[in-house]
């Protein structure tokens, strides 16, 4: 069976603490679609990494760099799940040196809404819409 380890990320505490939740509402939601997304490629999740009212605007958050340095620790975890590509990085260079690191340490990028996997059309999929996240960012920055 292979194994795969999932991301999940709110930016902001009040998502984050959402209706007295202590998890809010996205959270549960992004670990139901990841665990979902596992079972369904016959992988068991064998560590969840969560950062809870962290922007993405930069790649130094703690679960992040964890789950990085559990990788490259391990190098057996097949695949990294995550809801959707802005999770992981806002920006084009935080992703593209995040998802260096996942394939250095053997694993490959997954997402549970995108076609985003390991071959030529996920990789292009994933360019696109790792763009549309930095325009996302960069746009709502300046509107703001």
């Amino acid at each position: 069976m292979k194994q795969s380890v999932i991301y999940i990320r709110v930016s902001t505490p009040g998502q984050a603490k959402r209706d007295r939740d202590p998890e809010g509402y996205s959270i549960p939601a992004q670990r139901e679609a990841c665990t979902h997304k596992a079972a369904g490629m016959n992988s068991s999740i064998v560590a969840e990494f969560v950062d809870a009212g962290e922007s993405a605007h930069s790649a130094d958050r703690t679960q992040l760099q964890n789950m990085l340095s559990f990788l490259q620790q391990t190098k057996e975890i097949d695949y990294v799940i995550v809801h959707k590509v802005d999770r992981l990085a806002r920006n084009r260079e935080d992703d593209v040196n995040i998802n260096l690191a996942i394939r250095k340490a053997g694993a490959t990028l997954v997402s549970c809404t995108e076609n985003i996997d390991g071959t030529p059309l996920g990789g292009l999929v994933h360019g696109i819409m790792a763009t549309i996240a930095d325009f996302y960012s960069s746009n709502l920055a300046s509107e703001v």
